[in-house]
């Protein structure tokens, strides 16, 4: 499982939403409460518009940077490039994604945030898929 900087592993949750038109990609540190006041979960949408795969980041920057996608010729890779900005860019925002498919239980992802000042910071992420629990409805 990836690890945060501190050290403590991270879960990337997938789920199809919207009757199937869109993917939602939700991260966070594993096991832990979900807590508004603090470092929560960065959601990211991923849908189709018009003919081009859009990528949009609600940052716990706060700001919501969308980005194109484009796949590779074999069909194993999406890089997502910058668009637009909504919201402040006051501590910087997200500005590049690439997801790489290993295999149907595997894939990687590699990310680029652009502080102030335009510094990147890049994470890369190797991640499997774990069967989700399902709850039960009484």
């Amino acid at each position: 499982m990836p690890k945060m900087d501190n050290g403590k592993p991270i879960s990337v949750l997938f789920r199809v939403t919207s009757r199937g038109n869109a993917l939602v990609h939700e991260m966070q540190e594993s096991g832990a409460p979900l807590d508004p006041s603090k470092y929560d979960h960065p959601v990211t949408m991923l849908y189709v518009e018009n003919d081009r795969l859009v990528l949009t980041h609600y940052c716990d920057a706060g700001n919501r940077p969308r980005m194109e996608g484009k796949i590779s010729p074999d069909g194993k890779k999406v890089e997502f490039e910058f668009v637009d900005l909504s919201g402040s860019n006051k501590h910087g925002h997200m500005y590049h994604a690439v997801f790489t498919i290993v295999d149907a239980n595997h894939h990687i992802e590699d990310w680029t945030y652009l502080m102030p000042g335009d510094k990147p910071m890049h994470a890369h992420a190797v991640l499997e898929r774990k069967k989700q629990e399902q709850a039960s409805a009484q």
